[in-house]
């Protein structure tokens, strides 16, 4: 059967029927595919999106298996293995102290996660509370939380969280937390006021007043889904400047303290040793090198997946 044969096109101008188009090959049939579906084909492409969350998905796994599996083993001093060389119990030596350097930069990696996803946490909720009432209120209430923002923007942070530290509670972790949350929410606050600004005058909103939904409802179940985009992209950056906060804390005696392990401390006891023993710098600075690199290139690719505007190849 020729082209002219198969074509659906009736001579006397009737629509086709379905069953012209059952031999034809011309027509493509497009899949129907879910948001979600396209976010996660767009993250795909992203090959080093992708690879930082392989990496980081490792690095997490191992933080939490290993510090649980070998317990308080990674505090224990042994003075006859002072900076004892490679062993297959410790496969990055002892420190000055006899104490196995592995199981501390896994403790160490552990406790600097719990930091910046905790510190992320603290920093999403305020933000978001701030962020989504100024935008729906708008008028004199959004410029005064806005002032408050731009307050906070202009205090130096790093100090502001050394004096929180130092007064509160030098070397505990939920201290910590909280300091690097209370400072680092108004980047949060600002996207989700941006977003709430865009859609208060959109249509679904619009229905939903007219329907005599309550303003918080409205705020929690209508607009808060549609602006999670940009919150989980600073989430993602977040963590990796709240490890890098944590780290600088702690080289500089401020943040946990021994004998618990953090890779900011880590780093402190390792200065000693730069021109012996090198590699006592490299093994917590490269963790927190790919922490942060890792942290930045999922921001990266989580923008572009959750990015509408994307378009996704057949």
């Amino acid at each position: 059967m020729d082209r002219a044969e198969r074509t659906p096109i009736q001579a006397t101008g009737a629509p086709p029927a379905a069953a012209d188009f059952a031999d034809t090959d011309e027509v493509d049939l497009i899949p129907v595919r879910t948001y979600w579906q396209l976010v996660r084909r767009r993250f795909m492409r992203h090959r080093m999106a992708v690879i930082s969350l392989v990496v980081l998905a490792v690095l997490v796994i191992a933080a939490l298996v290993i510090p649980f599996v070998t317990g308080e083993q990674y505090q224990r001093t042994n003075l006859r293995l002072i900076n004892a060389p490679v062993t297959f119990e410790a496969p990055l030596g002892y420190n000055e102290l006899g104490q196995n350097l592995f199981l501390r930069l896994m403790r160490g990696t552990q406790i600097s996660l719990l930091i910046g996803l905790a510190a992320v946490v603290v920093i999403v909720g305020i933000g978001t509370i701030v962020g989504s009432i100024a935008g729906y209120a708008g008028g004199l209430i959004d410029n005064i939380l806005m002032r408050v923002v731009d307050v906070v923007l202009s205090l130096p942070v790093l100090f502001i969280i050394l004096m929180i530290v130092a007064l509160f509670g030098r070397g505990d972790v939920w201290v910590i937390i909280i300091a690097i949350g209370i400072t680092g929410w108004t980047l949060a606050a600002r996207l989700i006021r941006a977003e709430f600004l865009r859609l208060r005058e959109a249509d679904f909103v619009q229905a939903a007043r007219a329907l005599g939904a309550h303003p918080m409802r409205i705020a929690a179940r209508h607009m808060l889904p549609s602006a999670l985009a940009p919150l989980i992209v600073a989430a993602a950056l977040g963590v990796a400047d709240s490890v890098v906060v944590e780290a600088a804390l702690s080289f500089l005696g401020f943040g946990i303290s021994p004998p618990e392990a953090s890779l900011g401390n880590m780093l402190t006891g390792a200065q000693n040793y730069f021109f012996r023993a090198p590699e006592r710098v490299f093994y917590p600075g490269i963790v927190l090198v790919l922490i942060v690199l890792c942290a930045s290139f999922l921001g990266d690719g989580l923008r572009d997946a959750l990015d509408p505007r994307q378009r996704v190849e057949k």
